[in-house]
């Protein structure tokens, strides 16, 4: 039967680490990318509007100035004009009303239609003006203007130019110096027979720069950041921030502004787009389009939850049994019905599980089998290897003469080849003793008075078991790669001790001790069979497969000088074969 386990296992933790923030970071990023795009077709959609807007503001205001300039000159320019400008000074200038009055008309840009008023300012300061135009009087354009107008007039040599009102923004009025024709085109240097001014109607300017929404709008401006005309709600003070840094943030809306040079002087048209109007909308639309995806997106989660919740619970049953067999038996087998999915699994585990059972006998005895080969070959290859190193020990007895000294070591050297061969792997400690001591008598009668060996284990661990030819093989080490290396006499102590559980044997030395690099080498199991000192790896080796990996050599140096190995095993009080292979390698 199915149970319900509250403990999380990895497939909700993967779940909750995975799966959620892949699904929220797709979703994110869809989101992301969509609003990014159109955003950016929103930016794409106003730079030509504003591009549009721009270009046909331009062209009507260039077109204005253009039939303007065209406009007074062919009628300023004539000579019953001209003559009438000369002789001004002379009359009221009632004449050259008649005159504009006629004649105007039929110029665009000097007509009523476009114009409120023409005025005409003489060389000597006199204004003329064409009240018939409009009720305005000639008095409105005080002294301060006139000047301004003249002096300004002066800086543009016959040229078109535009004259702000400084205390009423809507007065804007378009200026032109008249010279005397002489037939060319110069003008520096002429004769200067007035200025010409025509203020405009209005609705001039109001058709230029109307658009008719409150998203883009004009300014008129100058180099010097005079403004001419302002269609927006915002201060002088704002404009001349746009035009500074091109853009403005106040409190209700962000704006940004757009300079476009003109052919006229030195105005510049400045386009001031309010960007919060511009993606007021795109914000709205990404909105509503973020809300059904949520929805969507929980709905997905919490399908994607159920499911993955249904499967974690038929996990948790599958471990829990798994967690709980100790042993194969009846209890082991897994029956679930819940789904077809883990109704096959626990069928192929039930199934493996059974070849496992038969198969585990078999390798348990093969293991045993192969455990006890490889000991045996450990110990056969420490033979010849022991039994090279004496008889070239008895060999230099022979060339120094000495025939009941070798006589000696030959049947010491039986005894040991003999104990090594035959009987049991184990002996006792005791045991074990007799033949070091048989094998130091061989090592004394070659280094004489040059090598002692002290032996210092308690009479009450010699009853104790420990596998055969551990502690010779460590003494011929100490001989060779210790005391047989240093000038003064060698001396080399065997001690045992015990702390209730563990025996540990001694093999210490005054020789120069083991190399740094082979302490490393020896920490790390011999990953490779050493090329010296190969009895040290062949003795662990071979109480690691008896014992396992918690015991086996301890390498050391002295705090002085010289090696020390600990031989590290179990208390045995009788002799114990390998019964388990768990940790054969």
């Amino acid at each position: 039967m199915k149970q319900k386990i509250t403990r999380p296992i990895s497939i909700r933790i993967k779940y909750t680490r995975y799966v959620i923030p892949i699904l929220l970071i797709t979703f994110l990023s869809i989101g992301a990318i969509d609003t990014i795009f159109y955003f950016h077709s929103v930016k794409e959609s106003s730079e030509h509007e504003q591009t549009a807007y721009s270009n046909t503001a331009l062209t009507s205001l260039e077109s204005y100035f253009s039939q303007f300039t065209s406009d007074s000159s062919i009628f300023f320019y004539k000579n019953a004009t001209q003559n009438n400008l000369i002789n001004i000074t002379q009359d009221d200038g009632l004449e050259f009303q008649q005159l504009l009055l006629n004649d105007a008309p039929y110029y665009p840009s000097l007509s009523m239609n476009y114009s409120d008023n023409v005025f005409f300012i003489t060389n000597n300061g006199k204004l003329i003006s064409t009240t018939n135009y409009s009720s305005q009087l000639v008095s409105d354009l005080s002294p301060t203007y006139i000047t301004e107008i003249l002096k300004k007039g002066d800086d543009f040599h016959g040229l078109p130019f535009l004259f702000g009102s400084t205390d009423d923004s809507d007065k804007l009025y378009i200026c032109r110096n008249i010279y005397q024709w002489t037939g060319k085109t110069e003008t520096t240097g002429k004769n200067r027979l007035g200025t010409l001014i025509v203020e405009p109607k209005a609705t001039v300017f109001d058709k230029i720069f109307s658009l008719n929404s409150n998203v883009y709008q004009f300014v008129l401006i100058d180099n010097n950041h005079h403004i001419f005309r302002n269609t927006t709600e915002l201060s002088e003070q704002n404009i001349f921030e746009l035009v500074e840094n091109k853009r403005l943030n106040t409190q209700t809306y962000k704006y940004t502004a757009s300079s476009f040079s003109t052919s006229i002087n030195n105005l510049q048209l400045l386009l001031i787009t309010n960007q919060s109007l511009v993606y007021k909308n795109a914000r709205m639309f990404v909105i509503l389009l973020l809300f059904p995806s949520i929805l969507a997106l929980i709905a997905i989660i919490g399908a994607t939850r159920f499911i993955s919740r249904s499967i974690a619970d038929e996990f948790d049953y599958f471990m829990e049994k798994l967690n709980k067999t100790k042993a194969i038996n009846n209890d082991a087998f897994i029956h679930m019905e819940s789904s077809i999915e883990f109704s096959q699994l626990s069928n192929v585990y039930n199934q493996t599980l059974s070849r496992i059972h038969a198969l585990s006998e078999k390798i348990h005895e093969q293991e045993i089998l192969t455990k006890n080969i490889e000991i045996e070959s450990l110990q056969a290859q420490i033979n010849p290897h022991f039994l090279y190193n004496t008889l070239n020990c008895i060999s230099g007895l022979v060339d120094m003469d000495r025939k009941e000294e070798c006589h000696h070591a030959l049947t010491a050297l039986a005894d040991i080849e003999r104990m090594s061969l035959k009987g049991k792997p184990f002996s006792t400690i005791e045991e074990a003793l007799y033949y070091v001591k048989e094998y130091t008598y061989i090592q004394k009668l070659r280094f004489g008075d040059n090598l002692s060996i002290l032996i210092d284990i308690p009479k009450s661990l010699y009853h104790y078991y420990i596998p055969k030819l551990i502690i010779q093989p460590l003494i011929e080490n100490a001989v060779i790669h210790g005391t047989s290396k240093i000038s003064d006499k060698g001396i080399i102590a065997i001690l045992g001790s015990t702390n209730g559980t563990n025996l540990q044997i001694c093999v210490k030395d005054n020789g120069p001790g083991f190399s740094r690099e082979f302490l490393e080498d020896f920490s790390k199991s011999f990953q490779q069979k050493p090329a010296t000192s190969y009895g040290i790896y062949n003795i662990d080796k071979r109480l690691k497969l008896y014992y396992g990996e918690d015991h086996g050599l301890i390498l050391q140096n002295n705090e002085n000088s010289g090696a020390c190995i600990i031989v590290r095993l179990p208390l045995k009080l009788v002799e114990k074969p390998i019964e388990k292979a768990g940790n054969l390698k």
